[in-house]
């Protein structure tokens, strides 16, 4: 170290600077405190939330075969902004919603229903159906109860995921629903 000048010194200062800058780091971490969000599998999410005191559940019903459910792994859930808020406010869930094994949630079990040319488990049934139909993916808010209260089917891009997990955090589904709460953005 005594044979480095200060020059060298200051350049060798100023690399490391520019090489963790803001502008150099990737979205993924640029906001967000942790750099991935911690997902829990379904059965693990009741004791989960209870151990860690947060108001809401969040499940991403998916399948391996869906093309926006990876492009929301691929950008979605990469952005730090919607990485901190989920891992401020929600305990995370990723659910394979054809998963054939049978899976216990609530003192509950629920198996893969063959309908059509596929099928599905029926706890994903039961959480992100509307009108009998289930499309992936689909994000579904529960309370820290693992009761449902309310599903958001298809694709999330960063600014519309950001304003469904703003609603939940500020306590405005306590008094509008969505649309009134996007209009108010």
């Amino acid at each position: 170290m005594k044979n480095l000048s200060f020059t060298k010194v200051v350049f060798i200062f100023i690399t490391i600077l520019m090489a963790i800058s803001p502008a150099n780091m990737s979205a993924k971490n640029s906001f967000a405190t942790n750099s991935d969000i911690k997902w829990n599998t379904i059965e693990e999410a009741i004791a989960t939330n209870k151990n860690n005191n947060k108001k809401f559940i969040l499940v991403v019903l998916y399948t391996d075969w869906c093309g926006w459910c990876k492009k929301m792994d691929e950008n979605t859930f990469q952005d730090g902004g919607v990485i901190s808020l989920i891992n401020g406010s929600f305990t995370a869930v990723k659910f394979n919603a054809e998963t054939q094994n049978p899976v216990s949630y609530n003192g509950k079990t629920y198996n893969f229903v063959k309908t059509g040319a596929r099928g599905a488990n029926q706890l994903a049934l039961d959480l992100g159906s509307i009108g009998g139909k289930l499309g992936y993916p689909t994000i579904v808010v529960l309370d820290e109860n693992g009761n449902k209260i309310q599903s958001f089917p298809g694709f999330k891009d960063v600014e519309s995921m950001t304003a469904v997990l703003k609603y939940y955090n500020s306590g405005s589904y306590k008094t509008m629903d969505f649309q009134q709460f996007q209009m108010g953005q």
